[in-house]
């Protein structure tokens, strides 16, 4: 059968994230194949996306496929199945790749059962987004690793030391839920957005308009601690600098890692200067920005830069609250614990 490269290289991509880096799971470093699919599946995840024309019944390890494709020049590959093995004909070139026939993934067992598609709220993606850099990473607290989305609609998300809300536009179509937010990174990272939902056992399952579904395991039963007293504190309002935003464009050049939740800028504004840091492996940054209007105790608070773009695209007020920084706009809310000025970062 003909395959175009292009459309097999980008559903492989969109899939990607579903592998697991080691196999723990019988296949779950592969890509499958199924009814005109491709499916990966790493216990956490799992994406499938449709590959037009693909007529394959399979698993095939991920990395030499892959890596292959990344190598063709030519737009149509030649694909055939002979054994256990899938052929694969590019001009003059020609590669062989072990083929398990039978798919051992979990896919039936897990994934399944579902319910109807339903329309997700008007930008759930924006704000599920938001709200997720508020989460924490530490796995000996796992409710606070997670994003709870409210079936009243709202989604909210805290480590205990920082604590982000956003008001969605409805109520959610499904039950409430806790979904950990490194899979709520995953979904928002999917093109076009996905603009349905349907609620499985122990899993969540989104789907955007190019067919990608991302299934989700969800977080026990454990019932998310109210928040909203938190919420309602009031305090001396400040205003941020202007342009501000302008130098957090400069800071996040050096904020960045491998994984966007663990990316941070640190803040401290103290005798009329405010001061940002940001730190990478390969380099640092810092810039002071006069603040003349502030004549406070000093103050210092580490935020996510992807988080704080957002927040000064609407807002460059605040209030402090004895020991917190308060950020409010139209439906969201952002709290941190201020850390002391003196502690090196």
């Amino acid at each position: 059968m003909q395959i175009n490269k292009k459309q097999l290289q980008e559903a492989l991509e969109i899939v990607k994230p579903g592998l697991a880096g080691k196999e723990l799971i019988e296949q779950s470093t592969s890509f499958a194949f199924m009814n005109g699919k491709v499916v990966t599946y790493n216990d956490e995840i799992s994406i499938s996306h449709p590959v037009e024309g693909l007529e394959l019944e399979g698993a095939v390890l991920a990395e030499n496929l892959y890596k292959f494709l990344s190598k063709i020049k030519k737009d149509e590959i030649e694909l055939s199945v002979e054994d256990n093995e899938i052929i694969l004909t590019s001009g003059k070139a020609k590669a062989g790749l072990t083929l398990q026939s039978e798919i051992k993934l979990p896919l039936d067992e897990e994934l399944n059962e579902k319910g109807k598609w339903q329309k997700l709220p008007d930008d759930f993606i924006r704000d599920i987004s938001f709200v997720m850099t508020a989460a924490g990473s530490n796995m000996s607290q796992p409710l606070l690793t997670c994003v709870h989305v409210n079936k009243n609609g709202y989604t909210e998300a805290s480590d205990g030391y920082r604590l982000a809300r956003h008001e969605l536009a409805t109520e959610m179509p499904t039950g409430t839920f806790l979904i950990p937010a490194t899979s709520v990174v995953e979904v928002s990272k999917l093109k076009p957005p996905p603009t349905r939902i349907a609620e499985g056992k122990g899993w969540i399952h989104f789907r955007n308009p190019a067919g990608t579904i991302i299934s989700c395991r969800l977080f026990g039963e454990d019932k998310y601690k109210n928040m909203t007293p938190f919420l309602e504190i009031k305090g001396t309002k400040l205003l941020l600098p202007d342009k501000l935003d302008e130098v957090l464009a400069r800071a996040m050049v050096f904020s960045k890692r491998d994984h966007i939740l663990e990316e941070e800028i640190v803040i401290s504004i103290k005798k009329g200067i405010l001061l940002m840091k940001a730190k990478a492996d390969s380099g640092w940054f810092e810039e002071e920005v006069d603040m003349k209007d502030f004549t406070g105790d000093p103050i210092r608070f580490v935020i996510t830069p992807y988080l704080l773009k957002g927040i000064l695209s609407e807002t460059r007020g605040c209030e402090l609250v004895h020991n917190k920084i308060k950020f409010e706009g139209q439906g969201w809310v952002y709290i941190s614990a201020l850390k002391d000025p003196k502690e090196k970062k």
